[in-house]
């Protein structure tokens, strides 16, 4: 069966309740749902990031295969919302410094150098801090460097070049 949207958002919500409950989880659902509403709206933008795994769940930039941003859930903590994951590298040192300055503004733990682009969920329930990074995604989806898919005629090349 496929995934979709709805069902890997329940299945991401489930294993959010391995590791949260009560009142907690009712708040970083919302987040998810809040970050869910923003992506969907932006379809000329970002498309549903079809992943089997089920304790992660993001967004990619439309025609592409650049990931915008996932949430991942981890033993024991909070999801986090990764920006452009594992591949923040793509984006110019100026913008990811831009975008580093926001998460650190926002955040409870500073993002370090090596680490990714990263904040949780327990700082994005201030709905200040959520807005920041929303405000700060949406400059993102103007300016985002992206892969393109590729095509069949693409895939097709690269299979007779692996035959080769």
């Amino acid at each position: 069966m496929k995934q979709t949207l709805a069902t890997a958002r329940d299945a991401f919500v489930a294993s959010m309740k391995r590791e949260t409950t009560g009142p907690e989880l009712t708040r970083l659902v919302a987040v998810l749902d809040d970050l869910i509403k923003w992506s969907v709206a932006r379809p000329k933008a970002l498309a549903f990031r079809v992943d089997g795994a089920t304790s992660v769940f993001g967004f990619q930039l439309a025609g592409s295969t650049t990931m915008f941003w996932s949430a991942r859930v981890t033993r024991g903590d909070a999801p986090t919302l990764e920006i452009y994951p594992p591949t923040g590298r793509t984006l110019s040192a100026e913008l990811r410094e831009k975008v580093k300055e926001t998460l650190n503004a926002n955040s409870r733990q500073p993002t370090a150098d090596d680490r990714g682009l990263r904040i949780g969920f327990g700082a994005l329930k201030n709905a200040t801090a959520r807005q920041a990074i929303l405000a700060q995604l949406e400059e993102l989806t103007r300016c985002a460097p992206a892969v393109p898919a590729p095509t069949s005629t693409a895939r097709s090349a690269t299979a007779v070049a692996a035959t080769a």
